[in-house]
């Protein structure tokens, strides 16, 4: 019995003692998918689109709701903040698509934006979120919009991947409500 269990722990200290790599941080850019070809019809319009805010808990890592609870990936990062992901989006949508002028005048139209939400949710459904405060001004300081904008996508499989892919087919989304958004203000002659 005692060669046993001296043999079992001897099994047990080799395992431990085996030196094993330690586990590497993995990274993943969402790929924002264009939903149609550019519609430049507000060329001339001016726009000064002010930097994206993110909400404090939206870094590098990865993040996970469920209900009320927030938490995090401790080895899926992404390769830039969620902020950045959704300055480069918005303004590709704005500037790109939309046509809308970049400038960085005080006396031009201006838009404002927070990035709430940027999520795995895990319940009830297994989907990606994505919300986007926004507040656009016109040259003379009146609102235009002041609204959040979100949108939800189902997330395909388990694979951190199809997380990063749902999230950017979300802030596609997001990105095109709000280009919509903006070209009906500048359309409206209040701009």
């Amino acid at each position: 019995m005692r060669l046993a269990a001296a043999f079992a722990a001897a099994v047990l200290a080799a395992g431990c003692l085996t030196a094993q790599p330690p586990l590497e941080p993995r990274y993943f850019t969402p790929v924002v998918p264009r939903a149609s070809p550019p519609d430049p019809t507000h060329g001339g319009d001016l726009l000064r689109v002010r930097r994206v805010r993110a909400a404090a808990y939206l870094r590098d890592r990865m993040v996970w709701r469920n209900g009320v609870e927030i938490g995090f990936y401790d080895l899926l990062r992404w390769t830039e903040s969620p902020a950045r992901f959704a300055q480069a989006a918005l303004e590709d949508e704005l500037f790109d698509r939309r046509g809308f002028v970049r400038t960085s005048s005080v006396n031009a139209a201006s838009l404002k934006s927070s990035l709430e939400a940027f999520d795995e949710l895990l319940a009830p459904a297994h989907e990606a979120a994505v919300a986007l405060d926004v507040v656009l001004t016109n040259a003379k300081g009146e609102t235009l919009i002041d609204r959040t904008f979100e949108a939800r996508k189902p997330i395909s499989g388990g694979d951190p991947k199809d997380v990063a892919d749902a999230l950017g087919a979300a802030l596609a989304e997001v990105v095109g409500q709000v280009g919509t958004a903006a070209a009906e203000a500048a359309g409206s002659h209040a701009f």
